[in-house]
């Protein structure tokens, strides 16, 4: 429900993960998400899950202590941030990290602009709903114009949306990218030669290969990902002509398709750090 097209992928890299574990002798448990909330957590060092319904993790939060939170990666609360683009594009900005000008608004009421006017905010842009992981093509839409920002706006009111994002729209090489922070993994591949979720990335255009620094990129990407506690995760990135980039998204636990059997194995040895 919450990956549109890749169900498969993700079971691939959650049991390439537990297959992984298995093989350096850890004892390795699954379960369904609908038992996580009523599930006993006492006997075990670790837990990680790809779960993303904002009902079930929050009543897990609320039901289990301290301690037993501290076995999750990613953490919960960390998994929750995520679902919620506006959190993360907050918090992006207080730790500096370079992404797009946006505007973040509670129905009809801004509650933060980057840049301090919102009439800096104009199409092209993009806008986001916040309210949870995006699962239709009507939860992250590219408004051209102000009319086309206006119809979807209108329909995001309509679905009655509460919090949304806008994010300028930014020309260039669009990136997707892989990490396990505390460890050297990193992946990244052109938007254009992966799967895509809702076909979005066409509004990018083919890539035209601009030379960018992964390890910066990485650096960023580790630092929002301590901040949240979500060591494991993925992102887009905008790369400009010049080289200079910026995060456009973050999210935890994606199906790293196009890498699971190196990513698994850096994804258990972070479990067990």
């Amino acid at each position: 429900m919450f990956s549109p097209n890749l169900a498969g992928n993700d079971a691939a890299i959650f049991m390439a993960v537990s297959d992984e574990l298995s093989a350096q002798g850890h004892i390795v448990q699954t379960i369904h998400e609908d038992e996580m909330v009523a599930f006993d957590y006492t006997p075990y060092d670790r837990v990680f899950t790809m779960a993303r319904d904002i009902f079930a993790l929050v009543s897990l939060e609320q039901s289990t202590d301290e301690d037993t939170q501290a076995k999750f990666i990613n953490s919960i609360r960390g998994i929750l941030t995520c679902t919620n683009k506006a959190a993360v594009a907050a918090d992006m900005m207080e730790s500096g990290i370079p992404q797009p000008e946006f505007m973040i608004g509670e129905k009809r009421n801004i509650l933060i602009c980057s840049t301090g006017n919102k009439n800096d905010i104009c199409p092209p842009v993009w806008l986001k709903n916040c309210d949870g992981s995006a699962t239709c093509a009507n939860d992250i839409v590219f408004c051209p114009t102000k009319k086309d920002f206006d119809t979807a706006f209108q329909k995001l009111e309509k679905r009655n949306v509460n919090l949304w994002i806008v994010q300028k729209h930014l020309q260039g090489d669009l990136v997707k990218f892989y990490g396990v922070e505390g460890t050297d993994f990193f992946h990244w591949n052109y938007a254009s030669r992966g799967h895509s979720k809702f076909g979005l990335e066409k509004v990018n255009g083919k890539e035209k290969g601009f030379s960018f620094d992964a390890k910066r990129i990485k650096y960023y990407a580790d630092l929002i990902a301590k901040k949240i506690n979500v060591p494991i995760y993925g992102g887009d990135v905008i790369i400009g002509e010049d080289g200079q980039f910026w995060l456009i998204d973050f999210n935890d636990f994606p199906s790293f398709s196009i890498c699971t059997e190196e990513a698994a194995k850096y994804i258990a040895k972070r479990i067990i750090q």
